[in-house]
């Protein structure tokens, strides 16, 4: 078992009230790494506003703080409405016999989804760790932070298509807990960087197993999802960062 796994001590019987933010009620097959990643939070930080000791062991039910209370919040700048006057729009006189050309429509050109991780033996050494593509595949989304913006890549692929460890890590977290991520893997790779595994079909590495670069972890499926893919994120400090800027060019 993980060094993070919940412990089941507590039976509920009677429904519990609903919390306000920033806290997190625990529910069973959670782990503090899943708990972290579905809130963008570090999960050195969430043990120590909680005060959990060295294997992070949490149990059902239990409360986790999300956010320092003590922290200062951010004060944002008042503005009077009322001083604010919008500027007329200058008036254009219309012209007699204009005649207003109109621009016939033009073919949108749609470019080929590029092809990623061709060569999975490629390496790269990013400080103390060394990366490499988890499967090669059509690159079917980009990272972005615009509109609901995508944490991740999503790399096409065949159900039962191998997925391999990004980098050498522990798996902190196998399971369906977390609502749009199907069956999910995550892996802790040092103090700052995790990675996570989504939409597979079968998880083959398990929680609290060593694994190296490489090394087949799960196949490719469509759980949590419309199309047969990979979905991976990488973290820093518990934020999502760009995958494409870390793995082999």
């Amino acid at each position: 078992p993980s060094d993070a796994n919940v412990t089941d001590a507590v039976t509920v019987k009677q429904p519990l009230p609903p919390l306000s933010y920033p806290y997190y009620r625990v529910k069973a097959g959670d782990t503090l790494y899943s708990i972290a990643m579905r809130n963008d939070k570090d999960y050195k930080e969430l043990g120590r506003l909680n005060k959990l000791d060295e294997k992070y062991t949490i149990y059902v039910d239990q409360k986790l703080v999300l956010e320092d209370e003590n922290a200062p919040a951010t004060k944002t700048q008042a503005v009077e409405t009322s001083k604010i006057v919008a500027k007329p729009l200058p008036v254009t006189k219309p012209t007699p016999n204009t005649v207003t050309e109109v621009k016939k429509p033009t073919d949108t050109v749609v470019k080929t989804a590029p092809s990623v991780g061709s060569n999975v033996q490629d390496t790269v050494k990013n400080g103390s760790l060394t990366w490499t593509w988890p499967m090669s595949g059509t690159l079917l989304k980009r990272f972005s932070t615009e509109g609901v913006g995508s944490k991740g890549i999503d790399i096409a692929g065949k159900r039962g298509d191998i997925v391999k460890a990004a980098a050498d890590g522990v798996v902190v977290y196998a399971g369906e807990g977390l609502v749009g991520y199907g069956k999910l893997l995550i892996v802790r790779h040092n103090d700052e960087y995790i990675s996570a595994y989504a939409h597979n079909d079968r998880l083959i590495a398990t929680e609290g197993q060593k694994i190296k670069l490489g090394q087949t972890i799960a196949e490719v499926g469509s759980t949590g999802t419309d199309k047969e893919k990979l979905h991976f994120e990488i973290r820093y400090k518990g934020k999502p960062i760009d995958p494409l800027t870390i793995l082999p060019k």
